[in-house]
């Protein structure tokens, strides 16, 4: 009898250390990969309401002008837009709903949920570069290339858009890094208690 007892208690101890971490870890990753999902989403809407309004604004203004530099520009900047729709789309694909029945899945989905992250902050990058050249053509063909004089004010304005609307980006884009790094953190610190 005493074999018996002592056999129970080790495995209740055993059930009453281990259950209450796993399940709360196990939560805790299903709540994770949910909010993620959220967050994705509320992204692929993003991307696709700033395309809807930016595509037709640039296109027009790229065929309605006077001038082949402003015309390439509008133009190349409707690429640009295009391009980084048509990336996000692909770069969401498979996880945007989360279809995990098991923790394994959803540590599958939320790893290359993150994954797939970090790849967009990367190219969000380039298409900073590419916005501020593109802008930046379109801005100097505006003020120098035209047969009217540009006030000392325009040109301040002209300059003050570009780099403020450069700051912002840059200042997103890091911040976005930097909560990148501590999801991805949180989320190994999950991980690293279920296994």
């Amino acid at each position: 009898m005493t074999s018996n007892n002592d056999r129970d208690l080790e495995q209740w101890a055993a059930d009453w250390q281990a259950a209450p971490d796993a399940v709360k870890s196990a939560e805790q990753i299903r709540r994770h990969v949910t909010q993620r999902t959220g967050l994705f989403w509320s992204f692929a809407v993003a991307d696709f309401v700033i395309g809807a309004l930016a595509l037709p604004v640039l296109l027009y203004l790229g065929v309605a002008t006077r001038s082949n530099v402003e015309g390439l520009a509008m133009m190349a900047l409707a690429s640009i837009v295009v391009a980084t729709v048509m990336f996000g789309w692909w770069n969401r694909r498979g996880v945007l709903r989360s279809s995990a029945n098991t923790i394994a899945d959803h540590i599958a989905i939320s790893a290359e949920r993150l994954r797939r992250m970090r790849t967009a902050c990367r190219i969000g990058w380039v298409v900073l570069a590419g916005e501020v050249i593109f802008f930046s053509i379109w801005i100097w063909d505006r003020l120098y290339s035209g047969a009217r004089s540009v006030t000392p004010g325009e040109e301040r304005f002209a300059w003050s858009w570009l780099s403020a609307f450069t700051l912002l980006a840059v200042f997103a884009l890091v911040k976005f890094g930097r909560w990148l790094e501590r999801d991805e953190a949180r989320f190994e610190a999950l991980k690293q208690e279920l296994l």
